[in-house]
């Protein structure tokens, strides 16, 4: 069971997981990616993983925040992701690119800028961003 649709973000405990090395496809440049969870008490309000690219000025580090039931029993309308580039500005959403979308459709809803910005869930989004990025000490 998800815990996202219960909380407003303020009450989420960011837990670090796993770091992968990897390279970049487009560039061939070194990758590091870090995964994390978001839980509220003893369940889940979501996932998230930061991708740097290092190296490559011309790519943003990339903060992808996955919300909703991840639950075997839930389906794709339940669950929803969202994409964040991330720059000295602070955290802006940027649309999924159509491959992904494709790829994604069948597990999650990978939400676009105009299905956040202006939303009801746009405070809850910020919140869990911000969260992230402060408690995450590998960021």
């Amino acid at each position: 069971m998800s815990a996202a649709g219960t909380s407003d973000g303020s009450n989420v405990v960011v837990r670090e997981g796993a770091v992968e090395e990897t390279t970049c496809k487009r560039t061939g440049k070194p990758v590091t990616i870090v995964t994390g969870h978001l839980d509220v008490g003893d369940m889940s309000a979501g996932w998230y993983t930061v991708a740097v690219t290092h190296g490559a000025t011309d790519q943003l580090p990339l903060l992808r925040l996955y919300i909703g039931d991840w639950s075997e029993t839930a389906g794709p309308q339940e669950r929803w992701g969202i994409r964040m580039g991330i720059d000295r500005d602070g955290a802006h959403v940027v649309d999924w690119p159509e491959a992904d979308i494709t790829e994604a459709t069948p597990i999650f809803t990978p939400l676009s800028r105009a299905q956040i910005l202006g939303t009801p869930m746009e405070a809850q989004i910020w919140t869990l961003t911000n969260r992230i990025l402060t408690r995450d000490s590998r960021l």
